[in-house]
């Protein structure tokens, strides 16, 4: 590849580097402290992500580039930068071609050459490329030559370029098998050789009986060993390639379907998930595991055997004529006895099923709930409860065994009875003359080649059911709606005044369930602070969490600064709102690490500016490795109440919002906390437009004016002195 003249010389890198720290978090910083220009990473991959990039026209890489980055790789590989780019919206296709036969509609692309140079080629005009050198880091014009090397072209899938990412409809996991197409075929090819192999081998020994011991041609004997030698040493090896290939196509299924299902589930909307309990969810992620069994089980391998019997049942029509009617018989047998007698094991292999689920269900209910257990005396009644189920699972368990055990009997005599069957019709032909005894001893072993996988797919019946429904759930869960992402909306947010507005909205969770909002309205003007009211079930947090782009109203009509909710990406709007939930929980991490989580392009500053506002700033920088203190993995309840519900407020301002939403902020806290959390909302108001759900009279005290809401309606808007003492009428 020529280089005809450089571009900008000035931007080679000057080497800066943070020792000891992922790549992931070298460019974190380097986008935080806006230094792009310093940063360099040893890895040419890397070099590649932002030229890239913005020649693609994606101009929001700052904060989604390191959402997408493999957090813990010291150094980026061509995997991982395909993988970021999946990520980002781009799917890559290499081509094997030389530069000038690259065209330009497939700019910009990654051109690795065959001596390992790689270059990101972003235009070309003419006789020359526009290019980047990834392993120099200059912008460079080449020549188009006959370089030869591998170009990896890429597809925008945003929903504006008019593909949706989602609408795969039932054939997601089939358009991903189309990625190890290749692999597919090589692995078809090795069977056939394996196949192959096995099939010699009693030819061998049909020659063995009937040429060396007929004939008594001892002289013949040791090639025709050395013969039988070399091809067990092939099949061994053939074997083992195989496996391996197995092995790369299951790892790379299984994390494939890992992290694509829980994308999908992270990015659907709240409404879809929330009502679900957890042991469920987890239920229905662990059947997807039955995709990766399939091909690190036995069951991949041998279902490349099966197309092969064809071959073999024609070989032991050629050697022993009639006879090759056995195995096809036997093969209808099992179809027959399958029509029988499956449908009434799967039945039990559900309810089997079932009652292991319950079982779960309930373990995970007893570790969650031990503490309120224990402190009303339930244990008895508990344990009653949990050895009934555990009875449930253990006899459904036993009558799927027995309903297993007799379909292996039954398979097992089936190839029994088809030796026997053709031992005795054989012998018969070989006394009648009509076959050699090595003919007889070589369609033995064809006829149990034949018979083993397709009994082995016999019994994996159910493993193949359960993979089909797998594959289903995959398809269909990839099929639901996600929320949009971020950087796709049809109107992004900028700086929000923080003018709400809510007109009659209703919202129900489910078509059978009551409404939780019916006819809502109140406006709340820009650094307002609105106290909403109520007793238990209400619809406060419900109303919250609308405004916080959780759920999206029904009926009516909800807007921020006088744009409908609607119109907004429900991410965008989530992260232009300091939102601080209820229930606080932190996650497995740093301190800083969970507080980043809101903005993770958030500098160190940032970090002590939010801890400061929540009040929560002296309390980290007390502890002995502050914001770098591990917290969540149950390690909450070595921290007070109090601080964990500053730090949850403060891991909701980390990104500045005009918008406050505070979910009962005053639960679980101690006169003393709470005294700290009003001193805090009073150094907030007026600053923030701040909506806050409290039943607590010194909180609403606080605030400019009170939603009072009863059964999903609003009773009264005004004075918060009217509200408490409504409420208090109430109470008395």
């Amino acid at each position: 590849m020529n280089v005809t003249q450089f571009i900008s010389p000035d931007n080679a890198r000057p080497g800066i580097r943070k020792s000891g720290l992922p790549f992931s978090e070298r460019l974190a910083d380097a986008l935080r402290n806006d230094s792009l220009n310093d940063f360099h990473d040893d890895s040419p991959y890397a070099a590649c992500i932002i030229p890239l990039l913005k020649e693609l026209g994606w101009h929001n890489y700052a904060r989604e580039l390191l959402e997408a980055l493999p957090h813990f790789s010291e150094h980026l590989d061509l995997v991982d930068l395909r993988n970021i780019l999946v990520t980002l919206g781009y799917d890559s296709t290499p081509k094997k071609i030389q530069v000038k036969s690259i065209k330009s509609e497939l700019y910009p692309c990654i051109f690795i050459s065959d001596n390992n140079d790689i270059h990101v080629l972003l235009s070309r005009e003419k006789e020359k490329i526009n290019s980047f050198n990834a392993d120099t880091g200059n912008y460079e014009i080449i020549t188009p030559d006959e370089t030869t090397g591998t170009a990896y072209v890429f597809t925008d899938t945003h929903p504006s370029h008019g593909i949706v990412t989602n609408d795969s409809g039932d054939a997601w996991f089939y358009r991903l098998l189309k990625r190890f197409k290749s692999l597919v075929f090589h692995l078809l090819a090795m069977t056939f050789l394996i196949n192959f192999v096995a099939l010699t081998i009693p030819l061998f020994i049909m020659v063995i009986y009937d040429k060396v011991i007929g004939a008594k041609s001892i002289e013949t004997l040791p090639y025709i060993i050395s013969g039988v030698a070399t091809l067990l040493v092939a099949d061994l090896v053939l074997r083992y390639l195989r496996a391996q290939l197995l092995g790369t196509v299951a790892g790379r299924i299984d994390y494939l379907i890992g992290t694509e299902t829980f994308r999908q589930l992270i990015f659907l909307p709240p409404v879809f998930t929330e009502r679900s309990t957890v042991a469920a969810q987890l239920s229905r992620l662990k059947q997807f595991d039955s995709v990766r069994d399939f091909f690190t089980g036995p069951n991949a391998a041998m279902t490349l055997e099966i197309p092969f019997a064809i071959l073999f049942i024609s070989v032991i029509a050629i050697l022993a004529g009639w006879l090759a009617i056995i195995p096809v018989a036997v093969v209808f047998a099992y179809i027959i006895f399958g029509l029988f007698w499956l449908p009434h094991t799967s039945s039990k292999v559900m309810q089997s099923g079932i009652s292991k689920t319950n079982k779960q269900r309930m373990l995970m209910q007893s570790m969650d709930g031990r503490k309120e257990i224990k402190a009303i005396g339930g244990e008895s009644v508990w344990w009653e409860r949990f050895r009934e189920t555990s009875g449930d699972a253990v006899m459904a368990s036993y009558e799927t065994f027995i309903a297993s055990s007799v379909l292996n009997s039954v398979s097992q005599s089936l190839m029994t009875i088809a030796g026997a069957t053709t031992i005795g019709f054989g012998t018969l032909m070989v006394i009648n003359g009509d076959m050699t005894i090595g003919a007889l001893i070589a369609t033995m072993a064809l006829v149990w080649r034949v018979l083993t996988p397709l009994q082995g797919a016999f019994l994996s019946f159910f493993k193949f059911q359960q993979l089909n429904k797998s594959i289903t759930q995959i398809n269909q869960l990839m099929r639901m709606q996600v929320e949009q992402h971020s950087g796709q909306s049809s109107l992004l947010l900028s700086q929000l005044d923080g003018h709400i507005k809510v007109d009659r909205v209703s919202f129900r969770y489910g078509p059978e369930s009551d409404p939780a909002l019916l006819g809502v309205s109140f406006e709340a003007k820009p650094g307002e602070m609105i106290a909403i009211c109520g007793n238990t079930g209400a619809g406060k947090s419900t109303l919250v969490k609308l405004i916080a782009g959780m759920y999206r109203p029904q009926a009516g009509s909800f807007s921020i600064d006088d744009l409908d909710i609607r119109q907004l990406n429900a991410m965008d709007l989530r992260r232009a709102i300091s939102y601080v939930p209820q229930v606080t929980t932190m996650f497995h991490g740093t301190i800083a690490q969970n507080m980043r989580l809101n903005n993770i392009l958030a500098t160190d500053q940032d970090l002590h500016r939010a801890a400061e506002e929540a009040g929560v700033l002296d309390d980290i920088l007390s502890l002995p490795e502050g914001f770098d203190t591990r917290i969540g993995d149950n390690t909450e309840d070595h921290f007070p109440p109090g601080f964990l519900r500053a730090l949850s407020m403060a891991r909701a301002f980390v990104n500045p919002a005009q918008i406050v939403l505070l979910d009962e902020p005053g639960a679980s806290l101690d006169d003393e906390s709470d005294q700290r959390l009003i001193e805090q909302l009073k150094k907030l108001k007026g600053k923030h437009t701040i909506i806050m759900v409290s039943h607590r009279p010194s909180h609403i005290r606080i605030a400019d004016k009170a939603v009072l809401m009863e059964q999903g309606m609003v009773k009264f808007t005004g004075d918060t002195d009217t509200v408490i003492n409504i409420m208090l009428e109430k109470i008395s």
